[in-house]
């Protein structure tokens, strides 16, 4: 299965993934409306894209008490089926890398959905610094830990 792969080196914070998610899916440019978030690492001198992993056991998926949460079996991606939805939080409590959200006017769940097979970020970013690969179970682990480790880091310094 493919998934997103960040490259954080390249990434120049100028936060277009976050524009061009917000406005696929949600008709608008809104950063609150993202399914990828652009954290700045001041002390590292990086910009980090954060998205979903997609984990192969996605806690998200198993937190959802109303069975709100799938995935899509073409792409893998985690898929939020709005109408059962309550907005309870709990995918939000169980994602081990910090980047399931809320959307402040549904009240919905956001997961990135790797926009159908074709994520617009991968293909809008002007760095380059996103990529939608093949990824082997191991390197989701390991990039799954990263995110872990980044979001640490990051809530350390807040």
């Amino acid at each position: 299965m493919k998934t997103l792969v960040v490259d954080e080196k390249k990434c120049c914070g100028c936060r277009i993934c976050e524009q061009w998610c917000s406005w696929t899916h949600e008709g608008c440019v809104n950063p609150t409306m993202t399914r990828i978030k652009v954290i700045k690492l001041h002390e590292q001198y990086l910009n980090l894209p954060l998205t979903c992993t997609q984990c192969v056991n996605a806690p998200c998926i198993n937190s959802c008490t109303f069975g709100a949460l799938t995935k899509d079996q073409n792409t893998g991606a985690v898929l939020v089926i709005e109408d059962l939805c309550v907005g309870c939080r709990k995918c939000v409590k169980a994602c081990p890398n910090g980047v399931v959200s809320i959307h402040k006017e549904k009240r919905k769940a956001l997961i990135c959905d790797l926009c159908q097979g074709a994520p617009k970020c991968v293909e809008l970013c002007p760095m380059g610094a996103i990529q939608y690969q093949d990824v082997s179970l191991e390197g989701r682990v390991q990039q799954a830990e990263a995110a872990l480790q980044i979001t640490c880091a990051k809530e350390r310094c807040e």
